[in-house]
Order: structure tokens, then sequence, then C-alpha cells
């Protein structure tokens, strides 16, 4: 326990040479793949708020404020600003490094990763804590942003505008795009030039296309970008037939751009893994008894969703019985989401041969196609151009055999494609909750209001900044309504 990790470094252990320098970018990772912040607990979270599940009843009714809080979102905002310190030691040191120790080449593929990561996790803090959605630049209610070891002389800070947090976050994304490796160099298991571009592309998707937003050229801008990653042949990167395989190898597939890789270390790596994937959404899928009917699963999906899901043909390939994760006794059986679960913390070790890959899916292969399908629809594509990508991934699936969509209106194409990002993603890496805040449901309001009965406030889109961070800083402002 007092062995620090070698991806700690400080002062005395410090960035002297190029193998020191990559030690420090690829410390950033653990901060990204292990534990809550970027996976179970935060997918947990958005498919409460999206109004497809009710794992969570505050946020479904999305009624956290700085004083009705729960004390993970101390956790939450701490972890991403972990990320962005271990990457600002990560940049202010290969800085400093002369070309006597390091080329110049390699140099700036290590500040690319480290910027990237950093951008990454600033994303994450403005998605979650941050006007995202803001049209207006002006808008006070930015990230914090740190570009410095955070230390007590320099904890008053204020938040960026929503437009300067953007241009801080793009600088970096251009800068990654520019000069990280390619993703046939690196795999999936680090960054790429590929997964940055794509990364840029959600961004903007999510941003402009918010609200139903139409003909940006931001958004054609993305389209642009899905294009050049869908028509450039990856090595390594591509669509499976079989769905169950995909799940099954985990990060091992093909169908990854970047996933949550944990080292395979016994049973030990299990721990690394958030607990929400191992245990929590276990649990918050249905109990189920002898008695217990069809029509009674669900997985904990509430509202439509769950007669849309069942009658997918992913919808028991995704899901599936788990016995409650702790022990071998209880009898207690649930029915869950397998394909983030796995088996659970016990079977799932227990199991031959084990099954404890407990990946986050950042961005597969398959989203590519639905986030197509939507730019062509919101850049005055017809009906039928804009379906095709989504045909196109559905044809080339075997496992499931999935039917071709013929939408025959406008409204029903947004309706269907809403429908498969759901079905494709749901718990993977958020895009569902993202969709049902820019689509709208055939009465006009957005998929979240529709799913959920109710309207909701812009204001408490976003979750308030936490006393860990409102009770030091005198210089930050409390998101509006979430006081």
């Amino acid at each position: 326990m007092n062995i620090t990790p070698s991806y700690e470094l400080n002062e005395v252990n410090g960035i002297t040479n190029e193998g020191k320098a990559e030690d420090a970018v690829h410390g950033i990772y653990p901060y990204i793949v292990q534990g809550n912040n970027y996976s179970g607990g935060l997918v947990y979270a958005l498919a409460s708020r999206s109004g497809l599940a009710r794992f969570s009843t505050s946020d479904y009714n999305m009624t956290t404020t700085q004083t009705n809080n729960s004390p993970s979102q101390q956790y939450f905002w701490l972890g991403y600003y972990e990320t962005i310190n271990a990457a600002n030691y990560a940049i202010n040191g290969i800085n400093k490094l002369g070309s006597d120790v390091i080329s110049d080449d390699r140099k700036s593929e290590l500040l690319a990763e480290a910027r990237f990561l950093k951008a990454f996790a600033c994303t994450y803090v403005f998605w979650k804590y941050g006007h995202w959605w803001e049209s207006n630049d002006e808008s006070p209610y930015g990230i914090l942003y740190r570009d410095d070891l955070a230390t007590v002389d320099n904890l008053q800070v204020g938040r960026l505008s929503v437009g300067d947090s953007y241009d801080r976050i793009m600088a970096d994304i251009d800068f990654a795009i520019e000069n990280l490796p390619d993703f046939k160099e690196r795999g999936n298991r680090y960054v790429s030039k590929e997964f940055a571009k794509i990364f840029k592309a959600k961004i903007l998707l999510y941003r402009y296309g918010f609200n139903d937003g139409r003909n940006k050229p931001e958004l054609e801008e993305a389209l642009a970008i899905v294009d050049e990653i869908l028509n450039s042949n990856i090595p390594g990167f591509s669509m499976q037939s079989d769905l169950a395989q995909v799940y099954e190898d985990s990060w091992d597939s093909d169908e990854n751009l970047f996933s949550g890789y944990l080292e395979q270390n016994g049973n030990a790596d299990i721990w690394n893994a958030s607990s929400y994937y191992f245990s929590t959404l276990i649990t918050r899928g249905t109990l189920v008894w002898d008695w217990t009917t069809e029509s009674q699963i669900t997985a904990g999906l509430v509202n439509d969703a769950a007669s849309w899901f069942k009658a997918d043909g992913r919808w028991p390939i995704a899901t599936g019985l788990m016995r409650y994760p702790y022990n071998a006794t209880s009898n207690f059986k649930y029915y869950a989401w397998k394909k983030v679960c796995r088996l659970g913390q016990y079977w799932g070790l227990n199991a031959e041969p084990q099954d404890n890959k407990y990946n986050t899916y950042f961005f597969r292969y398959s989203e590519l196609y639905i986030m197509k399908s939507e730019l062509l629809a919101r850049t005055g594509a017809s009906v039928a151009e804009a379906i095709e990508p989504i045909n196109t991934m559905r044809s080339l699936r075997t496992n499931p055999v999935l039917e071709t969509l013929n939408p025959t209106s406008e409204q029903e194409l947004m309706d269907l494609i809403f429908k498969e990002y759901s079905l494709e993603t749901f718990l993977e890496n958020g895009s569902a909750f993202f969709a049902s805040l820019r689509m709208k449901n055939a009465d006009g309001v957005l998929w979240m209001e529709g799913l959920k009965g109710f309207s909701i406030e812009f204001n408490k889109i976003c979750y308030p900044i936490p006393d860990v961070e409102m009770l030091v800083n005198r210089e930050i402002i409390q998101n509006p309504d979430l006081e």
C-alpha cells in the first residue's frame, strides 16, 4: 500500500526522458478505464435520465441539487479532475524535454495523446456539469478549466464561458487529430487519430443537433468525419456479423474504436471495473421468481421502451438471466444487461472460462452508421437516403438477423434513428441519453419528455457542481436552479 504506482509520477520521479514521458501518458488511462466515472456509474445515471430506464429515481426525475445531492457526485467531479491533473502533469513535463532526449515527432505524438485525454475528461465535465447544449457562446456556464497541476495556491479559478470551453476542448482535439498515431498502429486500447476525429464529430452532433437542430455547417463537418472513417477501411476496425461474439470478445472485438480495457490480472482485475457492471446493474434488473411471467421481465426498462426492445433481435443477446452477484448460496436471480454485466462478481469469476471482461464500449463501428443516418437527415437528405446507412449496418449482422427498415415520413425516420441508438448502444456510452435530448417524437416533444410524460427544465439537464468544489473555490458559480 505504500508503493507509489509507476504512473503517479512526482518531482523526484519526474519526466526526464522519453521512457518517463511515455509512463506519464500511459498513467492517464487508469483514471478513465477504471471505476465508475466514465463507465457504469455514468451510463447508469444517463439511462435513467433518458427515460428509458428508472435505475435511479433522482436521475429519472432530475431532482439533484447542491443541497439535495448524492455523495457520489463529488467522486465523479474529483475523478474527472484527477484525470485532467494527470494529463497536465504529462503535458507540462513533456513540453520541457529537449531534442537531446526525445525526437520532435515522438514528442508531438505523446503531447497529442495527453492533450486528447485531457480534452476527453474536460468534455465529460462539460457534458455532466456544464451547459454544453447552449448556442450562446457568452453563457457563463462552461467548464472549470485547469492547465496546470492543482495546488492550494491555484484552487481559486472561475468557469469559462460556453464558447471558450468549446474552443479549449477543440484546440486539444485538433492537435491530437494532427499528431496522434493511426488506429492501425495503436489498436483500441489507446486513443488514436480516428477516435479523436469521431469524438469531435460526436461533440458537434450533440451541441448543434440539440433540440432537433438542422442544417448547421458543424453538422456537415461531423458528417464528413463519419464518412471519412466509414470509407477508410481501417485494419482492425470493422463490423462483426455476430453481435453475441462482439460482447463475448469484449475489448478484443474489432468493433471497438476505443474500449475500456482492464489489464487481466487474475481475480483482482474485477475490482478495477465499475461496480455498476458487476453488481448494481444486475440487481436493478428484473428479480425473477418461478412465477415471473415473460411480460414482467424488463431488465429495468420503463415506459414504452420494454416493448420495442423485447421485439428486437438484439434483446436476447444483450440481456440474460444472472444470479445475485456476490455469492453462490443465494437463490436470487435477475434478468439484466449481460452485455456489460457479464455474469456478475461471483458467477463470472467462477465460470469456466472466467467471464470478467468488463468493457466500456466508448465507440463501436455500428454507431458510425447510426450517426451517418442522423446527420444525413439533419442536413437535407431524403428519407430513403438517410435510412440507408442503418439498413447497411443491419444487413451486416447475421446474429441476430435484422429486418430492413422502410420509413415513409421524416418523423418515422427520426423515430427509427432514435430507437436504433437505444437498441444498439444502450448502457454502452451514453449515446441514447444524448439522442433523447435532441430528437423529437410524433407529438413534437423531446423523446426524454415523451417517454417520461412530463416536461423537463433545461437547466436541470446537467448536475450541480458539488460541495467539494463550491465550498473551497470562491471564484466558481453554481449552475442555475441547482443551488
